[in-house]
């Protein structure tokens, strides 16, 4: 994949499919490219698709110090920059949808429309514990089969777990062969801690959607309430009996935010 320097990092990407420019952002777990899976191929059917590895996981670089949202959504319009993307359609999913918040907010000329999934404008102190949790376990066991594993149970309802148990746990294997170096999860789990924009978000005003699984225990339906309320004209789309991974279980979810790019 290609690669090119932005400020103080290289960054990996991957450009695929034509038409108007849908940047991907991807979250904690997954934020490298590849793991939009299928969904990158199907949006690149319909779009231009600029898709990157976040600061700290995959190909692009992990420097060593704690990160920041605003620190990963200047990666990502430099990235814009790099290739010469002056305005794009964004969608961020989980941290990603962070990230795409502080990219609206720092030019906001450059996203004609946002899409966020499961995703938050503040941690609470639930939310808090959480993500302490989590780096907690991945200092004491490393971000190994058990640690990634362990995450996906967060990710899907029971009945969905069951039917799909060989395919969630060929996704742990595929996580595996990502570059993951330890300090690259810690550092990005700094910005999960401190990422804090609910007093700017009535800043937004591209068109702008937000999608949640009602039983999500991540990033809780309660989250994506907040932030619709505080977006002007936000749209609110709620799928039940779904948790943080809801886009793999309800694929209509997806196909929503490409009609809702298309309209915009």
């Amino acid at each position: 994949m290609p690669q090119v320097n932005v400020g103080d990092i290289q960054m990996n990407y991957t450009v695929q499919g034509e038409g108007e420019w849908l940047v991907m952002v991807g979250g904690y777990a997954s934020g490298n490219w590849s793991s939009w899976g299928p969904q990158l191929k199907r949006a690149a059917q319909d779009f231009k698709v600029l898709a990157f590895d976040n600061r700290g996981i995959g190909g692009t670089d992990a420097p060593d110090m704690p990160y920041t949202t605003h620190m990963l959504g200047a990666d990502a319009l430099g990235l814009m920059d790099q290739l010469g993307i002056e305005r794009a359609h964004v969608l961020g999913k989980s941290l990603g949808g962070a990230i795409a918040q502080q990219m609206v907010l720092q030019q906001p000329q450059r996203v004609r429309s946002l899409a966020m999934t499961s995703t938050f404008g503040k941690l609470g102190p639930r939310g808090q514990d959480m993500v302490g949790w989590w780096l907690g376990s991945a200092q004491a066991m490393g971000v190994n089969r058990c640690f990634l594993a362990g995450l996906l149970t967060y990710f899907y309802s029971e009945a969905y777990y069951a039917q799909h148990h060989d395919k969630i746990q060929a996704s742990v294997e595929v996580m595996l062969q990502v570059n993951r170096p330890l300090h690259g999860y810690l550092n990005t789990g700094h910005a999960l801690l401190t990422h804090d924009v609910m007093d700017r978000l009535g800043e937004i005003t591209c068109p702008t959607q937000i999608l949640i699984g009602n039983n999500d225990i991540i990033t809780t339906v309660e989250h994506s309430r907040a932030l619709a309320a505080a977006i002007p004209n936000a749209e609110l789309k709620v799928y039940p009996d779904t948790w943080h991974g809801f886009m793999s279980e309800r694929p209509e979810a997806f196909e929503s935010m490409l009609q809702f790019f298309k309209q915009h």
